[in-house]
């Protein structure tokens, strides 16, 4: 990036057990250094971060940067995709500073782990555009630049202590292990780009990365930049065989077992009965909208500008 940018860095002082506050400091010294103009803001509540980035880029600024986990970074695409959309011409890009516990997202884009790699990206990276996908239900919408889902991984949110830190992948392990005692498999009726099929699931995801949870690689083929989503239903199974396979979705060898259906879309809709309630995750983010029975899901082709290292 040029000297002179103004960067807009949006900081998560809690994610990754406090070290988002820890490197709101690092980062804007660093960027300082390089010639660049850091407007370093610190989220207090959630939602905050998607209020945040559609101010900058609304305003110019030449990256908006995440400076968190999953969660902080899901908000910062929000308002940089909603600033984008209302102007297709704002110069903003989007920066990955990860601290946070799962760091799912980051896997696919190059450059930005370790953290002293990624403030390098910020600099002296190049910009890659990515596909997003963009989610719709009775009365709302919301981008989500990772992974959404259904079942079992709803229900491991719902668990999962909010004040978590440390090895993401154990924090979400011990989680998984609370839900599946719980869990109750759902029926859903899948549409793929006209393809239609109707069974009770422990699972869908429809992805644009490769894993969740910090560790679980669900679509491991997936491509952030093909033009398409990749969706994988795990449909109902005993316990037992819910952790075996579990233990095969960990290493992303779980697409040849017969519970497992792995296929890719552009438009896909999960549909559930009168009286079933929807709840899905967003990116990790739980949302459970009264009286939705329909999430619509459709690919935005390179619709996310993100800095990436160079030659990823």
């Amino acid at each position: 990036m040029k000297p002179g940018g103004d960067v807009a860095c949006i900081v998560n002082p809690t994610s990754g057990g406090g070290r988002g506050a820890r490197m709101a400091d690092v980062v804007g010294r660093v960027l300082s250094e390089r010639g660049l103009r850091p407007g370093i803001r610190l989220t207090e509540h959630a939602g905050q971060a998607v209020d945040f980035a559609y101010r900058a880029a609304s305003q110019g600024a030449a990256m908006v940067v995440a400076v968190g986990g999953d969660g902080t970074i899901h908000e910062t695409a929000n308002g940089l995709l909603q600033a984008l959309e209302a102007d297709k011409t704002l110069p903003a890009v989007l920066g990955l500073l990860p601290v946070g516990t799962g760091n799912d997202f980051v896997k696919v884009v190059g450059g930005t782990t370790p953290w002293r790699k990624a403030l390098e990206t910020l600099v002296s990276g190049v910009v890659h555009r990515f596909d997003v996908g963009h989610a719709s239900w009775l009365g709302g919408g919301e981008y989500f630049v990772n992974a959404a889902g259904t079942g079992i991984d709803v229900e491991v949110v719902r668990v999962m202590d909010p004040g978590r830190s440390g090895n993401g992948a154990m924090v979400y392990i011990k989680a998984l292990a609370r839900a599946l005692r719980r869990y109750r498999p759902i029926p859903v009726l899948l549409d793929v780009d006209g393809r239609r099929s109707e069974s009770r699931i422990m699972m869908i995801a429809i992805a644009n990365g490769q894993s969740v949870g910090g560790t679980f690689r669900i679509c491991p083929a997936a491509r952030p930049d093909d033009g398409l989503l990749d969706v994988c239903v795990v449909r109902e199974m005993p316990l037992l065989r819910s952790i075996l396979t579990a233990a095969r979705i960990i290493r992303g060898r779980h697409g040849n077992l017969r519970s497992v259906s792995m296929t890719q879309g552009k438009r896909i809709t999960l549909s559930v009965p009168e009286g079933t309630a929807l709840f899905f995750q967003l990116d990790g983010e739980l949302r459970e909208p009264a009286g939705a029975r329909d999430l619509k899901i459709e690919i935005r082709p390179r619709a996310l500008p993100v800095m990436t290292g160079i030659g990823a």
